[in-house]
């Protein structure tokens, strides 16, 4: 949404769903920009969506990358920055959206049961989104 605002084009991602917890990889400009934070240059977040940013906004820049999503964060001078994942969800959450996708047939029950198995696997990185986030709402970075 805020990509679109912001004059980008954004649609129904190529590659279907991306739902459970997924790496990202910042870009080197991102890794300088969040240096001071000392967090690794992969993040693992926990992701739920089937749309994706097509073309950034003019002045915008990929910040961050997954193996399935192409632009996972942009920022848009050092005011706005745009963020796929949900660095504000638990697994928790993500479960009920399992269920309620399965419940109401946007996903295969197979793929939900894929999903929730392989959700043990991997835990989101909490403590350094907070950091991340909480500092460049502050002007820190």
């Amino acid at each position: 949404i805020l990509s679109r605002a912001l004059g980008g084009k954004t649609g129904r991602a190529i590659s279907g769903w991306d739902i459970g917890v997924t790496a990202i990889h910042l870009s080197s400009s991102a890794s300088t920009l969040f240096s001071s934070l000392n967090i690794p240059t992969t993040l693992s977040v926990i992701e739920c969506h089937q749309d994706e940013v097509r073309e950034l906004p003019p002045e915008a820049e990929v910040i961050a990358w997954s193996e399935k999503t192409g632009v996972e964060m942009f920022r848009y001078g050092d005011h706005m920055m745009g963020i796929q994942g949900h660095p504000e969800y638990t697994k928790d959450i993500l479960l009920h959206l399992i269920d309620r996708l399965m419940q109401l047939s946007f996903i295969e029950d197979s793929y939900a049961d894929e999903l929730k198995a392989n959700l043990g696997k991997v835990e989101p990185d909490k403590d350094a989104w907070k950091k991340l986030c909480t500092s460049f709402l502050k002007g820190r970075l």
